[in-house]
């Protein structure tokens, strides 16, 4: 069990390399650093023993790593996006970091699954939703606008919320640009897939029920990007 701590010290590292270098999980360094130096007592003999030797302290550990489990197949399983339905009403795309004016990996990743949507199903109105924050030159809206107009999908499909700031206001606003109350209507969220859960509970206590379809992250960005959404959840599901 001890070397399992020290390999954890060790992946804990990497991952927080890995977002200083592309400047990507925002808000997890310092739980990175909080899982290194956590790892890193653990992986001593001395202070292992003696908190597993304590009942309580073992039973805590337990009972936090079943909720970690369960909440992460949870959000693992919801974005996988199987039961994605045809020809839906609109289609909502969260927005995410534009460097400039260029969408970010990230988003070029959502904006892809997007586009192949909206080729399959012609009658889908797209939102594009994402206001402009610091170091972005244009809207996160407009970024994605000209990445579809130049993929061809028309113009005319394609509606811009350029005011928000984060998921909750991407769908409060792109909500309020649509009739919520009209029966039978289907709506899409298209982000990443570790961010399909949260968005389906966000877009439930607003009023709306929504499915998802999940764009791929980048596999060294995966652990930050699903352990912050862990905390995300979890923060979702009781503030």
């Amino acid at each position: 069990m001890i070397y399992f701590w020290r390999i954890v010290v060790v992946f804990g590292i990497f991952n927080l390399i890995s977002i200083i270098t592309l400047n990507g999980g925002a808000g997890m360094g310092i739980v990175w650093v909080a899982v290194i130096i956590g790892s890193l007592v653990l992986s001593f003999k001395k202070p292992f023993h003696f908190l597993f030797s304590n009942k309580y302290f073992k039973i805590l550990f337990l009972g936090v790593c079943l909720i970690f489990v369960i909440i992460e197949g949870v959000i693992v399983f919801q974005g996988i996006g199987f039961n994605t339905v045809n020809n839906c009403d609109y289609l909502i795309v969260l927005g995410a970091r534009v460097r400039g004016e260029t969408p970010s990996l990230a988003l070029k990743y959502r904006l892809d699954v997007a586009y192949d949507y909206l080729s399959k199903n012609p009658d889908t109105q797209a939102i594009l939703a994402g206001g402009q924050g610091e170091g972005e030159n244009i809207s996160e809206a407009e970024a994605m606008k000209r990445y579809l107009v130049k993929k061809g999908i028309s113009v005319d499909r394609l509606m811009l919320e350029n005011q928000s700031r984060d998921t909750v206001e991407n769908l409060k606003y792109s909500f309020r640009m649509i009739d919520t109350s009209e029966k039978d209507l289907q709506i899409i969220v298209a982000t990443s897939r570790f961010h399909i859960l949260r968005s389906k509970m966000i877009a439930h206590d607003l009023g709306c029920e929504v499915n998802g379809i999940g764009a791929k992250t980048l596999p060294y960005l995966i652990p930050t990007y699903y352990l912050r959404e862990f905390f995300a959840v979890v923060e979702e599901m009781f503030f």
